[in-house]
C-alpha cells in the first residue's frame, strides 16, 4: 500500500477500526481495501492523494485514492 494509504490505514486500524475486505476492485483499483466502519476523521490531503464521498450503500460510503490504491470505509 502507498504511504499516504498506509498511513490513513494505521490511523483507522488504531482507532479500532477493522479491515472488512480487500483485494482488486477492475479496473480503477489495483489494490482495495475495505474498513468495517466510517473513517474517524477526515485526513489531510498530499501529492496525488483524493477523497471522494460515494454515498452509495450497496458499495461504500467513501473513499481515499492514491495512484491505482484504495482505502474505502462502509458506512
Amino acid at each position: 500500500m502507498t504511504a499516504p494509504l498506509q498511513a490513513i490505514l494505521d490511523a483507522e486500524l488504531a482507532r479500532g477500526n477493522r479491515v472488512l475486505d480487500s483485494g482488486e476492485w477492475p479496473p480503477l483499483c489495483d489494490l482495495f481495501v475495505l474498513l468495517a466502519r466510517p473513517f474517524h476523521k477526515r485526513y489531510p490531503l498530499s501529492n496525488g492523494l483524493a477523497y471522494e464521498v460515494i454515498g452509495d450503500p450497496h458499495y461504500w460510503k467513501a473513499e481515499y485514492r492514491h495512484g491505482r490504491e484504495c482505502l474505502a470505509c462502509a458506512f
